[in-house]
């Protein structure tokens, strides 16, 4: 019996390897569903360590903070009737920072900016966390142009992230490394990281995407708000 328990085991690890190998992005979304579940155990620990406390102490231990279902499924929950769009920054490894992108609460591709830096470095220091609204800057600048002649059939004006404090120019497009940003915030589907180097790949289909998804919604009067949380919103998770 134990022969044949490690047979179906052996197969059963082949086949899973077999179907990871054929159905590769299946990763991107284990992941994140890795993430959810860390939420999740992290939680009942915190519950069962209360119980216990209660037990010992013979009463009801009180949270200083009330858990916010709200803030625990990583979207802004409120009153606002437009288009949110929330990043979630995970990792920044003092030269780029990467994160998720979530339309209305659904996620919809990752995000490559430059690091976090105390004092802000022209072109190498990414936004600082917060809201705000996004709309087009209808403006005819070189860089307006150049994105014109690259993308002729669809391209306007430039998605601009407005109101950063000591930024201006900040726009969501397309790239690669932290060399194409100066601030801005790149997306895309593919995301490579590695010791060497973190890049994102097909940036260009995922932008154009994007692009004339929100262009539709502003273009119907939908006010859009990008919120930012920095690496730290999963620790905040069960605060």
């Amino acid at each position: 019996m134990k022969k044949l328990g490690l047979l179906i085991t052996i197969a059963l690890v082949t086949l899973a390897i077999i179907y990871f190998i054929k159905n590769p992005d299946v990763f991107e979304d284990i992941w994140l569903w890795i993430i959810g579940l860390i939420g999740v155990v992290k939680e009942l620990t915190s519950k069962l360590l209360n119980i216990g406390k209660e037990r010992v102490n013979g009463k009801k231990s009180v949270s200083n903070k009330p858990l916010d279902y709200k803030v625990i499924k990583g979207i802004v929950e409120d009153d606002f009737q437009g288009l949110t769009i929330t990043l979630l920054r995970y990792s920044d490894d003092k030269e780029t920072t990467v994160g998720l992108l979530y339309l209305n609460g659904q996620y919809y591709c990752y995000t490559l900016e430059d690091t976090f830096r105390s004092k802000k470095i022209a072109n190498q220091t990414r936004i600082p966390a917060g809201t705000y609204q996004v709309a087009f800057r209808r403006l005819e600048t070189n860089l307006t142009k150049k994105y014109r002649d690259r993308f002729p059939d669809w391209f306007d004006y430039h998605l601009e992230v407005q109101n950063v404090p000591q930024f201006t120019g900040i726009y969501i497009h397309n790239g690669g490394t932290h060399k194409d940003t100066s601030g801005c915030i790149l997306v895309s589907d593919s995301l490579s990281v590695s010791s060497k180097s973190t890049y994102l790949s097909n940036s260009r289909e995922t932008f154009k995407r994007l692009y004339l998804y929100l262009k539709s919604n502003i273009e119907q009067g939908i006010q859009v708000r990008l919120v930012i949380k920095d690496e730290n919103w999963f620790a905040h998770l069960t605060a």
